[in-house]
């Protein structure tokens, strides 16, 4: 049987109530890297709950877009490149065009986690992260 921990299902991006077909058809860093089953193919639980249900997913996006400022932020400083302004919009405006897709759909994968409960299906318990 495969681990389905929680986390595990959100950073593969795996349908929140069975966590075992994945959310999105496509590979990441694909043209249709934002392409999503309509249901899952195991348990048909929904994608798209309801209409602009990823709207919220627009705060978790937010907070990986800090964690990145502040992370060029602090690695500058440590390593003592102060170079001004614009050097740090490059960099942070590099990092995420590369990191885009991934955020993208981590996002929607934290989110849809967050309201779509982990239905045990088969009666087995799943493994509590530690």
């Amino acid at each position: 049987m495969k681990n389905k921990t929680l986390t595990r299902s959100i950073v593969n991006q795996q349908c929140p109530s069975c966590r075992s077909e994945k959310m999105f058809t496509d590979a990441i860093f694909s043209r249709n890297f934002n392409k999503m089953h309509k249901k899952c193919p195991n348990c048909s639980q929904s994608f798209e709950p309801e209409p602009g249900f990823y709207t919220g997913a627009m705060y978790v996006s937010y907070a990986f877009q800090v964690a990145i400022v502040v992370a060029v932020v602090v690695s500058t400083r440590v390593l003592d490149l102060d170079r001004g302004v614009g050097w740090y919009i490059a960099w942070i405006a590099g990092i995420n065009l590369v990191l885009f897709p991934l955020i993208y759909r981590l996002s929607r994968s934290i989110w849809i986690h967050i309201f779509v409960p982990f239905k045990n299906q088969i009666g087995i318990k799943p493994e509590v992260d530690s």
